[in-house]
């Protein structure tokens, strides 16, 4: 829209959105001495970043015991990213930024984090530069969001959607014994509202925020950016009913979410469904279409970040189901097949890829459009949770369940020849401990993957869906986080972070937390370039 008759207030930078990019930005803009304010769509603060795990791949942190190596992380990202990412440059700004955003925010924040168990997650495959062993990735501390944060606790989710995971515990320690010391420890948090993960990055960053006085508006959608002779002057937004123009004498930060919530965009762009697993309705592509409107040149648009996904009939909201991350895939006795009754992957691969393969075109059509299933036997499902479905607990009227493999079939709609076939050169490979077909004895996430027959009764199936923890194309940014402009050069007074921007890394994943670090590490750039702009008179 143009420029307003008058404006309701007046800012040096607006920021758009409240996840871990957002918040990020806003910090900097104000330690290099901007007025900040910041707008959030939801009442709940933290967008995605605030369900997450909470983890940040950040090469060469100061946490890392024995340094990393610059070039063995550039080698490792390109591989990763295979030639695909927007701009080649912006890996070495992310390698050279991130230890610096990681120290910065520790020095000058509530943050505080330590090494996250998590290692290279493409380690099984070779690739030149990875990290075997864990130290590039960190989580936040545990935090007390309630006696810090006081009445804006309650805008902040008590756990994250990773139901998998415990709602208390960090993910070093989900991955680690529970001692009598440990649980003991869990009960406290519990009492005392001390919340780890996602939740705990957001609490410590909004924090910060706080104590410096950066005012926030929940329950504030930005509506349009204001255009004046092709600069970003300033935001048009709706609160409490009514609409707010507010001007920004340096620039605006759009770091509100991807586009995974609005379908007609996953459908022209990813090209067919993926189930979001992000807040409940939130990202529907705001941050796109405002960009777009300033002349915004984009990239990565075809791309997400992936995550299979289940659905659990026991879990509804508004009268639909909600998708649920998947459980048990690459369980031993276990295949994915697709509704010809054939494996079409490792079902080892890293959650991001493994989504990507219900896409693939085989020449003639998309043979492993959604769903597909989850085929496994008695072994599985008596040692490990499935959704809802509990080790020793009845089972559900709403698993497929059958005493042979044929029978099984015909409860899911699968050809039973194709599926017995399937099973059946599986189960001989399996024996041998091999799987020639996919791989997965040599490659998986973070570790190869394992097989065993299927061959215990009774025998289970629940569906599996690609699902989305996020688009990532958007708006093309340079070295400072501008938005490129469709005409070379940047949109003036226009920044974008997170997963509202072009991801840096392609379509790539290089490793768990590389989302909300790539999201970070912009919002420092963003935030920072932003607040040292000359103000100008709106």
């Amino acid at each position: 829209m143009n420029n307003p008759n008058s404006w309701d207030r007046i800012v040096d930078v607006v920021v758009v959105g409240s996840g871990g990019a957002a918040l990020t930005a806003a910090t900097l803009a104000h330690d290099d001495g901007a007025e900040v304010l910041i707008l959030e769509k939801s009442a709940m603060l933290g967008g995605t970043t605030a369900v997450s795990g909470g983890v940040m791949w950040l090469p060469g942190n100061h946490h890392m015991t024995g340094g990393d190596d610059r070039e063995d992380a550039l080698a490792y990202i390109r591989a990763t990213a295979d030639g695909r990412e927007p701009d080649p440059e912006l890996s070495e700004v992310f390698v050279d930024t991130a230890p610096q955003m990681l120290r910065y925010l520790e020095e000058h924040t509530p943050l505080r984090t330590h090494t996250s168990p998590l290692v290279d997650y493409y380690a099984t495959w070779g690739l030149p530069g990875h990290h075997a062993t864990p130290g590039r990735a960190v989580e936040p501390d545990p935090y007390p969001v309630g006696s810090e944060l006081g009445e804006w606790a309650a805008r902040l989710v008590d756990r994250g959607t990773l139901m998998s995971l415990g709602a208390a515990t960090t993910l070093s320690e989900d991955m680690a014994p529970k001692t009598p010391e440990l649980l003991a420890e869990l009960a406290r948090r519990e009492a005392e509202d001390v919340r780890p993960k996602g939740a705990a990055l957001i609490a410590r960053l909004f924090k910060g925020l706080l104590e410096r006085g950066v005012t926030t508006l929940p329950q504030t959608p930005a509506l349009d950016l204001v255009v004046v002779d092709g600069q970003v002057v300033g935001v048009r937004a709706e609160h409490d009913g009514a609409l707010l123009n507010i001007g920004a004498r340096k620039g605006v930060v759009l770091a509100c979410g991807g586009f995974e919530w609005n379908p007609e965009l996953v459908r022209a762009h990813i090209g067919y469904d993926v189930r979001p697993l992000t807040p409940w309705r939130n990202n529907t592509g705001d941050g796109l279409a405002m960009a777009v409107a300033a002349g915004a040149e984009l990239g990565n648009m075809t791309s997400y970040w992936g995550t299979p996904a289940m659905f659990d009939p026991e879990i509804t909201r508004d009268g639909e189901r909600v998708p649920q991350f998947e459980w048990g895939r690459g369980a031993p006795a276990s295949v994915v097949v697709n509704r010809a009754g054939v494996r079409f992957a490792n079902e080892a691969l890293p959650y991001n890829d493994f989504p990507k393969m219900f896409g693939a075109f085989d020449g003639v059509g998309f043979p492993n459009t959604g769903p597909a299933y989850l085929v496994f036997d008695h072994t599985v499902r008596a040692g490990r949770r499935i959704l809802s479905m509990l080790p020793g607990g009845a089972d559900p009227a709403w698993v497929h369940r059958a005493d042979t493999i044929a029978e099984l079939a015909e409860l899911a709609g699968l050809p039973a020849a194709a599926l017995e076939a399937t099973i059946g050169r599986f189960n001989t490979h399996a024996e041998k401990g091999t799987d020639p077909d996919f791989d997965r004895t040599e490659r998986g996430l973070m570790a190869p993957g394992q097989v065993a027959p299927i061959t215990e009764p009774p025998f289970y199936a629940v569906e599996i869906h690609p699902g989305t923890l996020g688009t990532n194309g958007g708006p093309r940014i340079d070295r400072h986080a501008r938005v490129r402009s469709q005409g070379g050069g940047t949109v003036p007074g226009l920044y974008a972070a997170g997963n509202t921007a072009a991801n840096l890394f392609g379509w790539a994943y290089p490793s768990g937390g590389a989302t909300i670090a790539a999201g970070m590490v912009v919002g420092y750039l963003a935030g920072r370039h932003a607040a040292r702009q000359p103000a100008r008179t709106i």
